[in-house]
């Protein structure tokens, strides 16, 4: 039997130690031993160009007897302007490319910013940051209150980069528990 490979291409630094934490606390609690492969894109415009190239070029090459489950993950704060002119991503021709290597893509949409996701624990981050955990955050979204909290413990937070210190000391067996039915799909694969 072939081996099953789940790929999630994701954003940035940020999703890639965010997704690997979540799939080894998924792995874990059902006792899966699927090998899991997150690709950085760097950046949600790279998903048109990157992904297809990257499962047909890197990966499948490199696992040819083996089935793959392929997600892409996005924030979808930035599908969210009414007046934009063209998306940031065609959904559809990155769907119609991974088709065409005989894969459905399957998509895990992060309501807003993957911040807000973070926020789940905010306990644990509050912990990291060695403060005590705010009652009320400063900030109309996700990202603005976590670096409202970064910098109230006089550290920087910047989108899209490493934060595999911080998400070390989050609890991701509250952070599953909490998207169980966003990330329902990848939870099935496993």
């Amino acid at each position: 039997m072939a081996k099953k490979i789940i790929v999630i291409f994701v954003e940035g630094q940020s999703e890639e130690a965010f997704y690997s934490k979540l799939c080894n606390t998924i792995q874990k609690d059902k006792g899966s031993s699927n090998k899991i492969i997150i690709k950085n894109l760097k950046g949600i415009g790279n998903y048109e160009s990157k992904a297809f190239s990257k499962l047909k070029n890197e990966i499948i090459p490199k696992y040819k007897n083996a089935s793959f489950e392929v997600f892409c993950s996005y924030d979808t704060d930035v599908f969210d302007f009414p007046y934009q002119e063209k998306p940031p991503v065609d959904w559809k021709k990155v769907e119609d490319k991974i088709s065409s290597l005989g894969y459905q893509l399957k998509h895990i949409k992060v309501n807003k910013a993957i911040e807000d996701w973070f926020l789940i624990d905010l306990e644990g981050l509050c912990l990291f940051l060695n403060i005590k955990k705010q009652s009320k955050l400063k900030g109309k979204n996700g990202y603005q209150k976590i670096k409202n909290l970064f910098s109230s413990a006089n550290k920087i937070y910047q989108k899209g980069y490493n934060v595999g210190g911080f998400v070390d000391k989050l609890d991701f067996k509250i952070i599953c528990d909490a998207l169980k039915d966003d990330v329902k799909e990848l939870i099935e694969c496993m």
